[in-house]
């Protein structure tokens, strides 16, 4: 397992046994497959860790090299708009008091941290970085409608593009994403494709207060987190993902 995919798990102990190694990696080990859209070219494992909600590894890269802060992939996503786009408050937090730059733009479509949290209508991190804004919240039918994307289809490279999904998988995914009012999901002994003999669990819900709740219980401040992944692929879609033994 190298750095990349050691943040975007959560593997803490991974990460600072690759890094006592050679700590160069922190900046040039990055994702460069522009053929897998599973994350953008030039990630790097802060971006992975804030994308997937692993506090304490964040912590410990900027303990390393605290210029980490700012760093870019090849959209121009910093570390504070990956945890603005996946509702990571403790994360976004954490970054300011590295004095993250809340003005920075993402190279296509312009935007800034605060824009995508917007977006994602995550309220707390949009007030927490600015508590005096005033802004109109996209109605639940237009959320419905444009909220969420196709990231389920068998060939796609996007998100859960690495993980092998059978048929019934999909058709319960498909279920799950036409109605909003859902119950919870979870699929089971899911191969990742991207680390060898590796099965993982999926669990998937509309609620996002619980999902974020859950992820902050499983986080741990000195140790592995009881969790792989956290992360948000629409407004009304978050997703969890667990090591299946």
């Amino acid at each position: 397992m190298d750095v990349l995919h050691a943040a975007d798990y959560g593997r803490l102990t991974v990460v600072k046994d690759l890094i006592s190694k050679d700590k160069s990696i922190i900046h040039t080990c990055r994702h460069k497959d522009s053929l897998n859209r599973a994350f953008n070219v030039d990630g790097s494992a802060i971006h992975y860790a804030c994308r997937s909600g692993h506090l304490n590894v964040v912590k410990y890269l900027l303990e390393q090299d605290s210029t980490l802060i700012n760093d870019v992939d090849i959209e121009k996503w910093t570390p504070l708009h990956y945890a603005c786009n996946n509702g990571h408050l403790n994360i976004v937090k954490l970054l300011l008091e590295y004095n993250a730059d809340i003005n920075l733009q993402d190279s296509y479509l312009s935007q800034t941290p605060i824009q995508f949290a917007m977006y994602r209508q995550f309220d707390d991190i949009v007030h927490f970085l600015d508590p005096n804004i005033k802004w109109t919240k996209r109605n639940i039918d237009e959320i419905a409608k444009k909220g969420s994307v196709s990231v389920f289809r068998k060939n796609s490279k996007l998100f859960l593009g690495r993980y092998i999904l059978l048929e019934d998988h999909i058709k319960q995914i498909e279920l799950f994403r036409n109605n909003s009012q859902s119950d919870d999901i979870e699929l089971n002994q899911i191969q990742d494709v991207e680390l060898d003999d590796f099965y993982v669990r999926i669990r998937l819900t509309h609620n996002f207060n619980q999902h974020i709740n859950k992820t902050q219980e499983l986080s741990s401040n000195e140790n592995d987190d009881l969790f792989l992944r956290s992360s948000t692929t629409s407004t009304n879609e978050h997703i969890m993902v667990f090591y299946d033994k």
